[in-house]
C-alpha cells in the first residue's frame, strides 16, 4: 500500500476533510493532494507532522510493503469498481446505517427487521431485470 493510499484512509479515520487535515499540519490542500496522488513525497519535517497527527510512524507511511488493516467499509470504498459519486453515496449510507444500528433506541427485533429489509432490497436488485414484452 503506497503513501497516498495510507494517508487517504488514516485522514478518513480521523473524521477530517483533506482540507482540514492539510491546514492542521500547516500545508496547503494542493500540497497534500500531491502526496495523495504520488506526484511528491513530503519533506522530513512535514512527514513528522503528518505522523504526529495520524498517530503513526514515518517508517510505516513510507514503506510500500506495509499495509493498513482495513475494516469492511474501507475495503468496500478502497476496492470499489464503481464511479466515485456512487461510492460516496454508499459510504454515507453505511455511516447512517452504522448510527442506526449502534446508537438508536430501536429494539433488537426492529434492527433484525430492518436488516431483513435491506437484505431483500439487495437480492431483488441483484436479480436480472425481466424484459417487458
Amino acid at each position: 500500500m503506497i503513501l497516498g493510499e495510507k494517508l487517504e484512509i488514516l485522514i478518513s479515520r480521523k473524521n477530517m476533510s483533506k482540507t482540514e487535515f492539510a491546514e492542521s499540519i500547516g500545508i496547503t490542500y494542493r500540497g497534500l493532494a500531491n502526496y495523495l496522488n504520488g506526484s511528491r513525497k513530503p519533506k522530513k519535517d512535514v512527514l513528522q507532522k503528518i505522523c504526529e497527527k495520524l498517530d503513526t510512524t514515518a517508517d510505516f507511511l513510507t514503506d510500500d510493503n506495509k499495509s493498513l488493516i482495513l475494516d469492511s467499509k474501507e475495503r468496500f470504498i478502497f476496492n470499489s469498481k464503481s464511479d466515485s459519486a456512487s461510492i460516496r453515496e454508499a459510504a454515507d449510507y453505511l455511516e447512517k446505517g452504522k448510527q442506526i444500528f449502534e446508537n438508536s433506541d430501536m429494539s433488537p427485533d426492529d434492527k433484525k427487521a430492518l436488516f431483513a429489509c435491506l437484505t431483500e432490497l439487495y437480492f431483488n436488485s441483484a436479480q436480472p431485470k425481466a424484459k417487458a414484452q
